[in-house]
């Protein structure tokens, strides 16, 4: 009796191990997604022609990376096929072969031309139609591939992204970017002309290439700023930072308003209608 015991038990346990280092049961695989979940990242189906921008941010963009795709597309841009969507600068190589298996781009069908009905007269034959004229080849000379467009944010552009835009080259790409860090940012694409070396024939050629988007103008409070900082933006200059602090001192933070800089003389009616827009 105990050797009967002895066998079931020992039986019992090997069958359990067994079912503990096996291969898990069929249709149950591991979770390969838990790290994008961990992220807050989805991936799923899309259109990049007609998603939303809380749609790009649950794909894994930033804001503002997805602020540019739909800047991109209302100033015309348009996706053709996937590889399209890999030109943007916001989209990294790493980031569009995550995203390449769910891009989808339905493919525009065109209606077919109703054809005309011949009426054949006794005795008459009908006039035949010429062919139609072959399109050129790619290998004939003289065919140029059209050029991708390319759509700039100002204040969200690195120099990879300002070198693309065609005829910002090194030199303006180096002057842009220390300007915005002058300015704090952008308030508009106009401020470009007030780049040393950047006159009205330049700016023609790059304005329909970039933008400034509203979300993207750094406030901050006159009263507030740092002395330092003021010193340095291009329409403040140190002797108007001085003018400013005696006047805070004199008068309070309260009262340090453009409009009572620009009444006491301390800021001129051009500088204070520059500065509007990046007062809090």
């Amino acid at each position: 009796m105990m050797a009967l015991v002895f066998v079931f038990q020992a039986v019992t346990f090997t069958i359990h191990k067994c079912s503990e280092d096996g291969p898990p049961p069929e249709g149950r695989q591991p979770d390969t997604s838990q790290h994008k979940a961990e992220r807050g990242i989805e991936l799923f189906a899309f259109n990049p022609n007609t998603i939303s921008i809380d749609s790009l941010q649950l794909l894994g963009f930033s804001y503002k990376q997805a602020l540019t795709i739909i800047h991109y597309r209302e100033k015309g841009g348009r996706f053709r096929k996937k590889e399209d969507f890999s030109k943007m600068y916001t989209v990294s190589p790493e980031k569009y072969q995550e995203l390449e298996p769910y891009i989808v781009i339905p493919s525009a069908k065109k209606r077919p031309e109703p054809k005309a009905r011949i009426v054949e007269k006794p005795g008459v034959k009908p006039e035949e139609k010429p062919a139609d004229k072959p399109a050129p080849k790619k290998e004939e000379a003289g065919w140029k591939a059209p050029k991708e467009k390319v759509y700039v944010d100002l204040n969200d552009a690195d120099s990879a992204a300002l070198i693309s835009v065609k005829g910002i080259g090194p030199y303006f790409c180096k002057a842009i970017l220390s300007y915005r860090n002058a300015l704090g940012s952008f308030a508009s694409i106009e401020q470009l002309l007030e780049i040393k070396g950047m006159d009205q024939e330049k700016f023609d050629r790059i304005k329909d290439q970039v933008f400034v988007h509203p979300g993207g103008v750094k406030k901050f409070s006159i009263a507030d700023a740092d002395e330092n900082f003021l010193r340095r933006h291009p329409y403040i200059g140190a002797y108007n930072a001085r003018g400013i602090a005696l006047f805070i001192q004199s008068q309070g933070k309260e009262r340090c308003t453009l409009k009572a800089l620009c009444e006491n003389n301390i800021l001129s009616a051009e500088d204070t209608l520059r500065l509007h827009p990046y007062i809090k």
